[in-house]
């Protein structure tokens, strides 16, 4: 068995951790850590790394991540919208996605679950990816050999340890920035397309 969380477009090496596992279990039911990437990507824009974080309600003490809701009293979403337009709007694919990915901005789904969800649908449907997900209905308990737990695990600091590597491709801005690794799988989605498939089903 293999546990993920559930992240806000993870990053390239979140998605392929998810993609190549078999059957994978993605963890509604934990304790909801603050300050990850549950709520939050990162983006290549104009002048650099873009960090987009969703305002969530302040949350009570040992509260899981099915019950954490999304603040709206900031216009977050035009935000969020607008910061990818400025990133990807260049980009060789980003209006072939646009129109999809926008409807994910228009509606105010109460939970931070829902809209993580919405987002990462689009993304195995752009992929054209079936991996098998499935999802908790309670906390789980791992302990039995061969079970991996990617809850804690950070999947911005992949290292030599890891045995994972990455590969280049065109950003955006590459003519005033050098190419960053890692970001959330939507750079790697508006810069190579379909091909954003192979990238994340080959690369280990």
């Amino acid at each position: 068995m293999t546990v993920f969380p559930l992240f806000y477009a993870g990053n390239i090496h979140y998605f392929q951790r998810l993609l190549q596992s078999s059957n994978p279990l993605i963890e509604l039911y934990e304790h909801y850590p603050k300050q990850t990437y549950r709520n939050r990507m990162e983006i290549l824009g104009p002048n650099g790394i873009h960090r987009l974080s969703i305002p969530v309600k302040k949350t009570g003490l040992r509260m899981t991540t099915n019950d954490i809701c999304i603040g709206y009293e900031e216009h977050w979403q035009k935000d969020h919208w607008k910061g990818l337009e400025a990133a990807y709007r260049r980009s060789a694919y980003f209006e072939y996605y646009e129109d999809r990915l926008r409807s994910v901005y228009v509606e105010k789904p109460k939970r931070l679950v829902d809209l993580n969800l919405r987002v990462l649908h689009f993304i195995l449907e752009s992929l054209d990816c079936d991996p098998g997900i499935q999802f908790t209905t309670e906390y789980m308990d791992l302990g039995n050999e061969g079970d991996v737990d990617y809850r804690d695990f950070d999947f911005s600091k992949p290292s030599a340890e890891t045995g994972h590597s990455y590969e280049t491709y065109f950003q955006v801005f590459s003519d005033r920035h050098p190419f960053v690794a890692n970001l959330s799988i939507l750079d790697a989605l508006f810069n190579l397309g379909p091909s954003t498939r192979d990238l994340v089903m080959t690369s280990s």
